[in-house]
């Protein structure tokens, strides 16, 4: 089942190249609007060897470190949160109509407050990234915990378990899989949003590479920070789900 589906997911890959190959090569759309697979590979060679006074390692490494930073806040904060929002009815009350209110508010909207507060640094992109990743980590943390069924619960405090066994030793562990999800669909946000305030106010990471090829006309750097972009989520992707599955099966072994 796997190896069909990663073939099956490779084959999709390769029409998408192949087709991207002959309108290049044939030239049914100008190389300056969608320059050629090899441009976009001699293009990273130049990335690799250093541009605009950083390597292509360091400018992954200035936006890993927004991301991280941002994202780590939002999932300490909107976990937590969320399950005590859940858990306790006064915090719902208190915290559901500020987050409501919030919530609709697009990530790139708090960039020029970011700016404000907390510089051009990394505090300010991180800033952006914890305000658009917080979301998914709370609502996910609070259906989980809001869902946990409520014979468990009953069950679990007829064997003598106190309120905060429930929370930690019951619904918790039952909500795991969906504030998991939360996590992962949070950190996919959060490379997506430090692209679009490094775009704005940079001087590192792919979001500054995409943004100076677009001012200096060069759009197979503009394509070849794309595809980093892209390259890099998928393998984040991967990452964390195979840090998942070995969490689970360390539970699920104990």
């Amino acid at each position: 089942m796997k190896v069909t589906r990663f073939l099956v997911g490779s084959a999709g890959v390769a029409a998408v190249l192949t087709a991207w190959w002959v309108v290049s090569t044939l030239e049914l759309v100008s190389p300056f609007i969608l320059p050629s697979p090899m441009a976009v590979v001699d293009a990273t060679r130049r990335l690799s060897g250093g541009y605009l006074g950083s390597s292509l390692v360091a400018h992954l490494e200035a936006s890993l470190s927004v991301v991280l930073t941002g994202y780590l806040a939002a999932v300490l904060v909107g976990v937590s949160l969320g399950v005590a929002m859940a858990w306790l009815r006064p915090l719902d009350v208190m915290f559901g109509p500020l987050i409501s209110m919030l919530r609709p508010i697009p990530p790139p909207a708090w960039i020029p407050l970011a700016i404000l507060w907390f510089g051009i640094g990394l505090q300010g992109k991180a800033f952006v990234v914890f305000v658009s990743t917080i979301t998914p980590c709370l609502i996910n943390s609070y259906v989980a915990i809001k869902q946990v069924p409520p014979s468990l619960v009953s069950a679990a405090r007829t064997l003598g378990a106190s309120r905060t066994d429930l929370l930690f030793r019951v619904a918790v562990p039952f909500g795991l899989p969906l504030i998991a999800n939360g996590m992962r669909i949070a950190l996919g946000t959060a490379w997506a949003t430090v692209v679009a305030a490094e775009l704005v106010v940079a001087t590192a990471g792919f979001g500054f590479i995409i943004m100076s090829g677009y001012r200096n006309f060069e759009s197979d750097i503009m394509a070849a920070g794309i595809v980093a972009v892209a390259l890099t989520g998928f393998v984040i992707d991967l990452l964390f789900q195979q840090a998942e599955k070995r969490i689970f099966d360390w539970c699920a072994g104990e």
